[in-house]
């Protein structure tokens, strides 16, 4: 009698046993990233700030295809968040939360992040009339010259994945036409919140002001500035046309912007986790600048409709203007090899 009830106590011990490995599997199963558990409990929940309106502005709709690439490429295993207009921080402050942990992907103006990272050689896209046409700026950025820019950025706590752009830009103000450099003097012009971007504003023969984006409406309302320089397609989605409402077709410079990612989340994701971000990176942002690209004519037609456009502008008057201010971005940029980074960049760029 002792002998089957030691046997069936054997038995009972074996099945809880079991009972109990399966229940540890489950849960591996449920908590390993890939595996096939609960999908819900492996979601990896990343965020993307950017400063500019949501809708169809192609920052959003570029920020959206990256997202959207990454979530189909992990099987939703990795859910991309996007927090636009600004809604957490300055472009300064997004990229300092890259490093701090706050955010996880920022899309920003290539030199702040340049600034950031002490690392300057990006400012060089800010000089005027770099660019020809939008196939020298993609031939250019994802060439050597593009990844040169931002190889020093992941010592500094964030990487690029991606060039994408606000477009060529134009000058947009509340007091006059703008034909040439002289027009400008005197005008108080919004720069971004770097030295570049400063300098790039003074190269066109205006008065430079540092500003937040999201303070531009209120500031050219204030008087503040008087106005600032953006693409045809924000001018209009965002309705700058109400408070700059002369509009000249400079094409002075394209927007340039990094899709920067945390380098702390990088070098936490898989090896083939980290190829899908650059793919996706790189595929959002072919699609974001060729929005650009479609939305030139399409918002210069609208706008003539809502703004006092002045398409005749001297642009080799602005160019001669510019480009006695080339060795002062090289001296900006202070870093050996940057005289000749900038002559590659003036050569390839006007191709």
């Amino acid at each position: 009698m002792k002998s089957a009830t030691a046997r069936i106590n054997r038995y009972r011990l074996s099945i809880l046993q079991r009972m109990a490995l399966c229940v540890l599997a489950v849960s591996l199963a449920t908590w390993l990233p890939g595996a096939s558990g609960n999908a819900s409990a492996q979601v990896m929940a990343l965020k993307l700030g950017h400063a500019l309106p949501g809708g169809d502005h192609p920052y959003q709709l570029g920020a959206q295809r990256f997202a959207d690439i990454v979530s189909s490429k992990t099987a939703g295993r990795i859910k991309i968040d996007i927090f636009n207009s600004g809604q957490v921080g300055g472009e300064r402050d997004m990229v300092e939360g890259l490093k701090i942990g706050t955010l996880d992907l920022v899309v920003t103006a290539s030199p702040i992040a340049g600034a950031i990272a002490n690392d300057r050689k990006v400012f060089l896209l800010d000089i005027p009339y770099v660019f020809k046409d939008y196939e020298s700026l993609t031939r250019v950025l994802e060439g050597d010259i593009g990844k040169e820019m931002t190889k020093n950025w992941p010592q500094h706590g964030f990487r690029s994945i991606g060039y994408f752009i606000a477009g060529f830009h134009q000058l947009a103000n509340s007091k006059r036409p703008i034909t040439r450099p002289e027009d400008l003097k005197g005008m108080k012009i919004r720069a971004i919140q770097s030295k570049s971007s400063i300098l790039m504003i003074e190269a066109l023969g205006a008065t430079p002001v540092p500003m937040a984006f999201p303070e531009v409406y209120t500031g050219i309302q204030q008087g503040v500035v008087d106005g600032f320089a953006n693409s045809m397609t924000t001018l209009y989605t965002a309705k700058y046309y109400e408070v700059a409402p002369y509009i000249s077709i400079t094409n002075h410079l394209v927007g340039m912007l990094n899709l920067v990612m945390s380098e702390k989340l990088y070098q936490q994701l898989s090896p083939s986790d980290r190829k899908i971000f650059e793919e996706a990176g790189l595929e959002a942002a072919r699609f974001q600048r060729n929005l650009y690209k479609e939305g030139d004519m399409k918002f210069l037609a609208l706008l003539k409709d809502k703004a006092k456009v002045n398409t005749d502008v001297d642009a080799a008057a602005f160019r001669k203007h510019a480009e006695s201010y080339v060795p002062k971005f090289v001296e900006l940029v202070n870093e050996p090899g940057a005289n000749e980074l900038a002559g590659r960049l003036l050569s390839e760029g006007r191709q």
